[in-house]
């Protein structure tokens, strides 16, 4: 088992260090591959059975409606954004969808496979597994969850540094990370409101109506 728990242990440091190394898309592939191994070394799982219990449904509903609400804030700030600035507001990181279904449909195909990638990989493993290292309950264990969370969003900020916008993807994350303690360790509420919040911005660059 201690065997088991080592070679687990080096794949994780292993796939964070080449995270960072590489950022971006190959970073993010670069981790989920590595945590995923050994998450099966380890013998455990990706998703629990609290991600399909009767509070998975209604926090993923609470996810989209502050998904929903941040998209909708940020429409409505992003032309004072934009002013103060005095450049455009990037609504995603593919801005050859503005205007063509056809490319945001593709381009939404794969916001939907790294969002899900992205969830798992520092929410799931990264919070529980900084978690995992307090031995308690009660208020010690949400402070090792809020903790978690804050490591996890600096994290997910290095890997984006040379595919994104690191501020805004550690912000974001921040608030991942507050949805995902909130509702006790599911990925429901973290998983709509990203998926909500990606999705919805693109759809308002195919339709034009982003300033």
């Amino acid at each position: 088992m201690e065997t088991r728990r080592a070679i687990a242990l080096v794949l994780e440091l292993g796939g964070l260090a080449l995270a960072v190394a590489l950022g971006g898309v190959g970073g993010l592939i670069a981790i989920l591959a590595a945590v995923s191994v050994a998450r099966w070394v380890r013998g455990g799982r990706w998703f629990v059975a609290r991600d399909g219990d009767g509070a998975a449904g209604w926090s993923a509903l609470g996810g989209a409606a502050v998904g929903a609400g941040a998209l909708a804030a940020a429409w409505m700030l992003s032309p004072a954004v934009a002013g103060l600035a005095d450049a455009s507001v990037e609504w995603t990181t593919e801005p050859v969808v503005r205007g063509s279904w056809s490319l945001a449909l593709t381009v939404a195909a794969v916001t939907l496979a790294l969002g899900v990638a992205g969830e798992l990989v520092f929410r799931r493993w990264l919070v529980d597994r900084v978690a995992g290292w307090v031995q308690a309950r009660g208020a010690v264990r949400t402070a090792a969850l809020v903790v978690g969370g804050l490591a996890a969003s600096a994290i997910e900020a290095a890997v984006s540094a040379r595919g994104g916008e690191p501020v805004g993807t550690f912000v974001a994350g921040v608030g991942m990370g507050t949805l995902y303690v909130g509702a006790g360790g599911r990925l429901a509420p973290c998983l709509s409101a990203r998926l909500v919040f990606d999705l919805g911005a693109i759809l308002l660059q195919a339709l034009r109506v982003t300033p």
